[in-house]
């Protein structure tokens, strides 16, 4: 008889669950159970959905803005996120430079799938997010942890980069704000690793789900504040 796992293909066997929703159905249980429990365990706010939001939601449900789009996304959308992008950034980003997904997790495999593949190897700097080894690998490609000192809040630079590569590598995974510790990279550390991911010839996917989370700042520097020569070869 086969067991549950063995009826699936090898793309998904090695897989590992997702940590963080393994602790937070914990956590709900655990509360479902009458106890006192603080959960930290996935990144989401503890208040509703803003009524605003919600309002909008249902209007376009009632308007009939059920059908499919086009694959990219809602033209108007897309110029609406290019808009946006660009007032933050200043140089203009292009709409048709913009994709809508279906979460952050589709977003990093679609660009994963589209630039990786067998035998190519994508660096990622330690520590990192839970998930990014599990997309990586479901893109079929080799996850690569690259270590940077503690000294510097663990952020990497051209160095660390350069002892970590070899000519199968093909991209660079950079979260800034860092999940989970919480390191910014400065813009001059971000335009020194795009100078060597060019040199290279290494995509950039630039993480910056929690840029709007800095303290210091209205926002966390990005890939989008570069020179437009140092952004053909980043995702955001």
């Amino acid at each position: 008889m086969s067991t549950s796992t063995d009826r699936f293909s090898e793309n998904v066997q090695q897989l590992s669950p997702s940590a963080t929703i393994a602790v937070s159905s914990l956590a709900k249980e655990l509360k479902a159970e009458g106890r006192d429990i603080i959960n930290l365990s996935a990144g989401e706010p503890d208040f509703p959905t803003p009524s605003f939001i919600a309002r909008a939601g249902i209007a376009a449900i009632e308007a009939g803005k059920t059908r499919y789009t086009p694959a990219a996304g809602l033209p108007e959308l897309r110029q609406a996120v290019a808009d946006t992008l660009g007032a933050a950034h200043g140089p203009e980003v292009d709409p048709a430079g913009v994709v809508v997904s279906a979460g952050a997790k589709q977003a990093l495999f679609n660009a994963l799938f589209v630039l990786t593949g067998p035998g190519d190897r994508v660096l990622v700097p330690v520590p990192y997010w839970t998930s990014y080894p599990e997309i990586v690998q479901l893109a079929r490609a080799e996850f690569v942890p690259v270590h940077g000192a503690e000294e510097r809040g663990y952020r990497v630079g051209p160095d660390e980069l350069d002892a970590a590569w070899d000519p199968r590598v093909r991209a660079l995974i950079l979260n800034s704000p860092s999940n989970p510790s919480g390191a910014v990279y400065r813009l001059e550390e971000l335009e020194a690793i795009a100078g060597w991911a060019a040199e290279r010839g290494v995509w950039i996917i630039s993480d910056e789900i929690y840029a709007r989370l800095c303290y210091v700042a209205d926002r966390a520097p990005g890939v989008l504040d570069l020179p437009l020569s140092l952004r053909d070869r980043a995702v955001v």
